[in-house]
């Protein structure tokens, strides 16, 4: 995947996965709640990004730190909707605390340049640009509406997406990955989720085919994470997780490509994800992060998204076994990973709680309306 995903996610994953994961639409689990309670903490009093690197790596930290927490809220209020109000209204904050000139600051300063006062461009931007689309879709669909810029945010990716020969836009100048176009095009899908139309289909399936067609590794199946690479188990895990927003039966079908071709079963009933195809050793390095013994941390905490969309509940309590061998949890009434960035709890809350998000969560099933 993206290499300043993966930074941002490895050092998180390998000390700190999940102690539980919940699929479907069940009531979040106490655990659950807590840990979102300590991120709310955090990003509400601007306890940000916590330990990162430099630039723009710490800019680039704080943005996901906002985006997956708003996921992980998403997915917990439609996992129970009694609780919608409380997170359609933590949204919001965040959604809104997303436009501040501190949280783009990494990508102004790459590209020279404002994204938001640039929306008639035609390239770049995309990391940025991707996941504000992709937190506006999760605003609209639990509750809050269709933001007042986004229609001239998805106006603008879908426009350039369309005038990209190769179908992908670049993160920074010189320098295109596939898993931030991913997050991009998600928001596209969510975004006509939200209006309950197919304003931007054709663009959806150019992309989609345009993936199909180029990026996909001949040996294993998964997806590419830029132009020209093999497929690692780190990007596959990120893209089948973002695929699950665009097209469900191509994300399942990216995940069992990655557990057939990645997975490896480990002592005491465990199941882990490897950064390279099993047969292929090489070392780890600045994007996957430490292997050991081959395993990814990375991409086996992306993968935990995947028995979600599967339906393989052993699966999901072997991956858990090998959480729980790695997992260091305490906190009391804000649980979180010790060990870990915040980023780490973000992101690993948002997939352990994957679900699906089918439609706007109607403002009337709130616990005071009822």
């Amino acid at each position: 995947m993206r290499r300043w995903l993966r930074r941002l996610s490895v050092l998180a994953l390998a000390l700190g996965f999940a102690k539980g994961v919940h699929c479907g639409v069940t009531a979040a689990a106490p655990d659950e709640a807590e840990r979102l309670a300590y991120l709310a903490r955090r990003l509400d009093r601007g306890e940000l990004p916590g330990v990162a690197p430099g630039p723009p790596f710490d800019g680039e930290w704080l943005l996901v730190e906002h985006s997956f927490t708003i996921a992980a809220a998403t997915n917990l209020a439609f996992r129970d909707p009694s609780q919608a109000q409380v997170r359609r209204a933590q949204v919001k904050r965040w959604v809104d605390a997303m436009f501040a000139d501190e949280v783009r600051a990494f990508d102004t300063a790459k590209w020279g340049e404002d994204a938001l006062r640039t929306l008639e461009g035609s390239n770049g931007h995309v990391g940025f640009l991707g996941h504000l689309a992709w937190a506006l879709g999760a605003s609209c669909l639990i509750g809050n509406g269709a933001h007042q810029r986004a229609g001239e945010l998805a106006a603008s990716l879908a426009r350039r997406f369309d005038a990209s020969p190769s179908a992908l836009l670049e993160t920074y100048p010189g320098e295109t990955y596939v898993p931030d176009n991913l997050v991009a095009v998600a928001g596209l899908a969510l975004d006509q989720r939200c209006h309950g139309d197919t304003r931007h289909e054709p663009t959806i399936h150019r992309f989609v085919e345009a993936l199909r067609r180029e990026r996909l590794d001949a040996d294993t199946g998964v997806l590419v994470f830029a132009p020209g690479q093999p497929g690692r188990g780190s990007g596959a895990a990120w893209m089948a997780y973002f695929f699950t927003f665009i097209d469900e039966a191509f994300a399942r079908a990216q995940f069992e490509a990655l557990f057939r071709a990645f997975g490896v079963d480990v002592p005491l009933g465990a199941f882990a994800v490897r950064e390279w195809p099993r047969g292929v050793d090489r070392p780890g390095d600045v994007d996957s992060g430490p292997l050991v013994l081959g395993l990814s941390p990375s991409g086996t905490g992306f993968a935990l998204a995947g028995p979600a969309f599967t339906g393989d509940p052993a699966r999901l309590r072997a991956m858990l076994r090998t959480a729980e061998a790695v997992g260091t949890s305490g906190g009391g009434a804000e649980r979180r990973y010790l060990l870990a960035p915040l980023v780490g709890d973000a992101i690993v809350l948002a997939t352990r709680t994957a679900t699906a998000w089918p439609a706007p969560l109607p403002r009337a099933v709130d616990a005071d309306r009822r």
